[in-house]
This record gives structure tokens, C-alpha cells and sequence, in this order.
């Protein structure tokens, strides 16, 4: 019902979020470990970019939350 696919897309959102975050942080430590250096301007943009993601991760989790505890699946 309704409740399956709210649950579903949220469950979805957290995991492609989830998934972006962990890339950005896996790319940012590759480049270290292999020593390519990376400019400030750079590693502030990337920041800047994953800003969005990072607060869309952090809402679906958040709502996926408020929805549980709502239906008494805390």
C-alpha cells in the first residue's frame, strides 16, 4: 500500500545518498593514498557539491524514522 511505497522510496534514498557519500569519501582518499595533490579550490568545490546529498541522507533517514515510530516500529 501506500505506507510499502513511502517506506520503499525512502529505504531507496538512503541508500543512493548513502552510496554518493561513500564514493566522494572513497575518491578523496584514493587521491591521497596515491599522493595526487588536490587544490583548495577543488576539495572546496567537492564539499560545496556533496553538501545537498549529505542533508538529503541525512532527511530520508530521518523520515524513515518519524514513519516507524509513528506506525509504533520503534
Amino acid at each position: 500500500g501506500p505506507l510499502s511505497d513511502r517506506l520503499a522510496k525512502l529505504s531507496g534514498r538512503i541508500a543512493l545518498t548513502g552510496d554518493l557519500i561513500a564514493d566522494y569519501r572513497s575518491t578523496l582518499a584514493r587521491a591521497r593514498k596515491i599522493g595526487i595533490p588536490l587544490s583548495r579550490q577543488v576539495r572546496r568545490e567537492a564539499r560545496h557539491a556533496m553538501r545537498p546529498i549529505e542533508k538529503a541522507h541525512v532527511l530520508a533517514r530521518l523520515q524513515l524514522q518519524i514513519i516507524m515510530s509513528e506506525h509504533g516500529w520503534d
